[in-house]
């Protein structure tokens, strides 16, 4: 049976009497009084909610009494079952108008509450799920496997995954048809197995959500690697190519590969805040990249003269001790852009 607790009384309570001009008691299934317009009540025993729970029908009382206060009590019913008493407290002939009404609300405020808690549930159960399958080390149990069935996944099936970040924050459950899981408040992870449905799926992304990043995995046996493969294909996405939203892994495989190894080491982590704050020479070298060190169209692209890119070029290498126009620091400062996205 569904039991209501003080927090939800007193929320309903609070509610009800700002629409309401008496005082409004709810009860538990015992008859006690859990949230209350009069604070001091919260605690104690309400007789006219026990004759209402024990006569299972409205009480009404004409007159102060030593234990009972005038009013009208309305047992709360749910699944046909008792779960409460909601109680007005005033003259009968005054209160009763508004019994009815206060008995529809609080019932619907408590299914209300019920739903949020089920989805609440619901969502934290998939979370729960979706932080199992991107694991690697997760061991596929026949459980685990009718719980990936429910969200559309066959788990022995080879998947791609879609990874699409937002710039602002998503509070849609679902994005698509395919099976879809929330990665953080701005990313989504979607899993495809059917390998002629990407292109589609990108398409409408891109339509629905112009303003989203996309990466795309490799077709992989274990969803984990594609999920590791997509988020590293997104960062290099994010760090070097910023005018682009989209990239597949296959596309950057070695670059998205070396950059996950460097994440762990030290002297990465010290160079990623060679260029912080320095967004005007972080623009500059991502377009000189996209230009494929085109210097003439890097410049027409940044609207600067070329004198101007090759002042900022040099400013580079006097910061970050890499030169953008020796290719072997050229790959470090791709690292660098790369590892500044976390």
């Amino acid at each position: 049976m569904y039991e209501l607790t003080h927090n939800q009384a007193q929320n309903i309570v609070n509610k009800m009497m700002k629409d309401i001009p008496f005082n409004i008691n709810i009860m538990d299934k015992t008859g006690i009084i859990i949230g209350s317009g009069n604070k001091e009540r919260i605690g104690t025993l309400h007789h006219g909610a026990v004759a209402a729970i024990k006569q299972k029908k409205i009480i009404e009382i004409k007159k102060d009494e030593e234990f009972v206060k005038k009013g009208i009590n309305l047992p709360i019913e749910l699944n046909e079952a008792i779960i409460g008493v909601v109680g007005i407290s005033g003259e009968v002939k005054e209160t009763r108008p508004f019994a009815n009404l206060v008995k529809s609300a609080v019932i619907l405020l408590i299914e209300q509450s019920i739903s949020l808690k089920k989805e609440n549930l619901e969502k934290n159960l998939k979370q729960e799920f979706f932080n199992l399958i991107t694991d690697p080390d997760t061991i596929f149990t026949k459980e685990l496997m009718d719980q990936a069935l429910s969200y559309g996944i066959t788990i022995n099936k080879p998947s791609q995954i879609v990874y699409v970040e937002f710039p602002y924050k998503m509070d849609k459950e679902t994005l698509t048809n395919f099976p879809s899981f929330k990665a953080s408040n701005y990313s989504y992870c979607i899993v495809v197995q059917e390998t002629n449905k990407i292109e589609f799926l990108q398409e409408l992304l891109q339509n629905q959500f112009p303003d989203a990043v996309i990466s795309i995995s490799k077709m992989n046996d274990k969803i984990s690697a594609g999920f590791v493969q997509a988020k590293s294909a997104m960062r290099v996405l994010k760090g070097v190519f910023s005018n682009e939203k989209f990239i597949s892994y296959l596309r950057c495989e070695f670059i998205a590969d070396m950059a996950e190894l460097q994440r762990k080491n030290s002297k990465a982590e010290m160079q990623v805040h060679l260029l912080d704050k320095n967004d005007e020479l972080i623009k500059t070298l991502q377009v000189y990249l996209s230009c494929n060190l085109n210097a003439n169209e890097t410049a027409a692209r940044l609207i600067i003269h070329r004198n101007t890119l090759n002042y900022r070029l040099h400013r580079i290498f006097k910061m970050t001790g890499k030169d953008p126009k020796n290719i072997l620091d050229l790959v470090d400062l791709i690292f660098l852009l790369i590892n500044r996205v976390k």
